[in-house]
């Protein structure tokens, strides 16, 4: 077990002495060998050395008359010596003094007899060793011998401390070499960097600024020097680049990445990307290092690409909801026939069973219709407060039953979390995102949606009227699944893709689902590795408190037989409507436009219908604007907005004009029959 204790004061004093001289077990030295040479001839003594003392052995920095090089130092005469620092020790018949009779280089060889030793002090008075001279047989050292001794010990000490200053001066000089080598290689690195690089004092006075400067921002370095580096950067920049400025003031290291505009020369702004580094502590250069580029172009080209990109979803959008909406009309149409002619059919026949096929791939087609709708945001979205906790609750069944036995479901909500959606258009969403998971774990696995308050400033959110920070609320959906790489990440959102082996048709699930949060004020992100799961958050929208359910209408019809006016610009559609309704016991009025419809109001006198039926877009007068004049001049008149597309109406505002129903296409006679007993507070079978 080695020795780990502290050594005495006057031992470390001695040891820190050493270590400054750097001269312990260092090769022989002329000047040192001479003057033990010169202490032994002057002693008349056949021996002579300059001894060093450290908390273990005595060494000999010179020798004469012995090849010995080191005894320990609990043998060391030496040892005595430096124990009495301001004189010289003197034992003139070591055999004759108990301190050193049985010592055994007295005893052995080299059987010193005769020892006289001069401290070695330090200018700081530790004294580290002796110059000695030692002889074989007893003597007597004069008083002029002894002074003489003390001279070669200060003369030692001399030679120990010129030694330490040459080093000292050697290590400044290489120190001032490499400097100035630093600072030519740095002036060589950015006076013809590319890039541009600037040196700020710790106020942010621009010390120098590279050549590059003039080439990116019209003036030469000499217009910047002295000159607050804020000066240039553009007021709603300032923040951004004081907080990256104070960070690297107050930590070492490279500051994040910033974005920020810089004055140029014409008093355009350019877009230029860096970060600093703080060498304020650093001789060469003592600032702060702000190493940065001009990207305004690479930005120009970016926005490019993305608007490039948002025209392409936007034509496709357009194309895929003209689609959707021609669609639905002929599946209206297609279901209605199916309808009516069921009612002629004789149940458990084959033409019964050919209808029930009818119907079914109907409403397969209708989903596919509200796919497309979904994807490009053109559904008609019917909000309303939800709570958000009740509402996971209710869809838990549904989910557990989608998900299989093999994947554990988790729903955590923090709070009493409100928010406002559609409620069907966000069980699509829920119940896709479901469908994925269940999809990226055929091995079972935990599926895992939490709920949590969120606040979302201006910057954090779509763009939108609202000032300040908003309430969000924000639902994280997340799996164990096999994950996505980034390649598969760029595209999930794009209409069609898909990862799914041969054999599996490729859908519109997620494109929908970022359609309809987006659609709803919200937006979605998503993350993911292969191997370690993915994670959606979708960015809600509170809600402030659950609205009450709506009032039914105020009164009965008072008596006869309700007359509704039925508006669509489809032959086929107008031609059932009208004969499900009149089958139903209604007084029927059909047009085909807008127009149409205001004329024969017009021909109506002072009757008026009791409810109106519209399809939303029609040519020359929309839906939405028929229904209004019809509000107008008939404000008892109770209005049903029916489509399945609404680029030009519905849409754009966002949702459902106040005191309006809607009826989504494609429908069922039933579903119709029902919505318009409803609104009349019929009972219609």
């Amino acid at each position: 077990m080695s020795d780990t204790s502290v050594p005495p004061p006057d031992v470390q004093r001695r040891l820190d002495a050493l270590a400054q001289y750097q001269i312990m077990d260092t090769a022989p030295d002329p000047e040192f060998d001479a003057l033990a040479a010169r202490a032994s001839a002057a002693c008349e003594t056949p021996m002579a050395m300059v001894t060093l003392l450290d908390d273990r052995r005595q060494w000999f920095k010179s020798r004469v008359g012995t090849e010995t090089t080191e005894t320990p130092i609990e043998d060391a005469f030496c040892a005595h010596t430096i124990g009495e620092p301001d004189k010289v020790t003197v034992v003139n018949d070591a055999q004759g003094d108990d301190r050193f009779r049985s010592n055994p280089l007295v005893t052995g060889g080299p059987r010193i007899r005769f020892y006289a030793g001069a401290p070695i002090v330090t200018p700081q008075g530790v004294p580290i060793g002796a110059v000695c001279v030692i002889d074989q047989k007893p003597r007597y050292l004069p008083a002029a011998k002894r002074a003489l001794l003390q001279t070669f010990a200060h003369e030692a000490v001399c030679m120990m401390e010129a030694a330490r200053y040459r080093r000292a001066l050697e290590a400044e000089q290489t120190a001032l070499k490499d400097l100035r080598l630093s600072e030519a290689y740095f002036r060589h690195l950015t006076e013809y960097a590319l890039d541009l690089i600037s040196i700020l004092d710790a106020d942010g006075t621009i010390r120098f600024e590279s050549r590059s400067i003039e080439r990116e921002l019209g003036h030469s370095p000499a217009h910047y020097r002295g000159r607050n580096a804020f000066e240039f950067v553009h007021a709603d920049d300032i923040p951004v680049v004081m907080g990256a400025f104070q960070t690297a003031l107050e930590q070492q290291g490279s500051t994040p990445v910033i974005r920020f505009r810089f004055l140029h020369a014409d008093g355009s702004y350019r877009i230029l990307e860096g970060t600093g580094n703080n060498l304020l502590n650093d001789p060469a250069v003592r600032g702060i290092v702000f190493n940065s580029r001009d990207v305004t172009e690479r930005v120009r080209l970016q926005e490019e690409v993305n608007r490039g990109h948002v025209e392409k979803e936007d034509a496709i959008a357009r194309m895929t909801g003209g689609v959707a909406h021609d669609f639905n009309n002929i599946l209206t149409a297609v279901q209605g026939l199916a309808e009516l002619t069921k009612q002629h059919v004789m149940a458990g026949s084959v033409e019964a069973g050919y209808l029930r096929d009818i119907q079914a791939a109907t409403d397969r087609a209708a989903r596919l219709t509200q796919q497309l709708l979904a994807f490009s945001r053109r559904v008609v979205l019917q909000p309303c407060a939800i709570d958000l906790a009740s509402w996971l609750r209710a869809l838990e069944p549904r989910l557990i039953s989608g998900l299989g036995p093999d994947i554990e479901l988790t729903i955590v909500s923090h709070g009493e979390l409100r928010v406002y959606e559609d409620s069907t258009q966000f069980e699509q969403v829920i119940l896709q995102l479901a469908a994925n998971a269940r999809e990226s774990m055929p091995n079972g696995g935990r599926f895992t949606i939490e709920a949590q308050p969120l606040i979302l400033g201006p910057e954090e959110r779509p763009k939108d009227s609202r000032p300040g920070a908003v309430n969000y609320v924000q639902l994280s959906v997340t799996d164990q699944g096999t994950g996505m790489d980034e390649s598969t990440l760029a595209r999930i959102f794009e209409p069609f893709f898909t990862t799914k082996t041969a054999g599996h048709h490729p859908g519109l699930g997620l494109c929908m689902c970022r359609g309809i949060i987006e659609q709803s004020g919200g937006h979605l992100t998503v993350h993911s590795h292969p191997g370690r799961g993915t994670v959606f958050h979708l960015f809600l929208p509170a809600a402030e408190a659950i609205e009450d359910d709506l009032p039914p209408p105020s009164a009965a019809l008072a008596s006869g037989v309700a007359t509704i006016l039925f508006v669509d610009d489809e032959p086929l559609l107008r031609e059932i409507g009208a004969t499900i309704l009149l089958e139903a016991g209604f007084h029927v009025t059909v047009a085909e436009d807008g127009f149409d419809a205001l004329a024969g109001l017009a021909d109506m006198g002072s009757a008026r219908p009791d409810l109106l039926i519209t399809d939303v877009v029609m040519p020359g007068m929309t839906g939405v604007q028929l229904a209004e004049e019809v509000a107008r001049v008939s404000p008892d008149t109770r209005i049903l907005l029916c489509s399945g597309y609404t680029r030009d109406a519905l849409a754009q505002s966002g949702g459902l004009p106040e005191g309006m129903a809607f009826l989504p296409k494609p429908y069922s006679l039933a579903a119709l029959l029902a919505k318009v007993g409803e609104l009349l507070n019929l009972k219609v079978v």
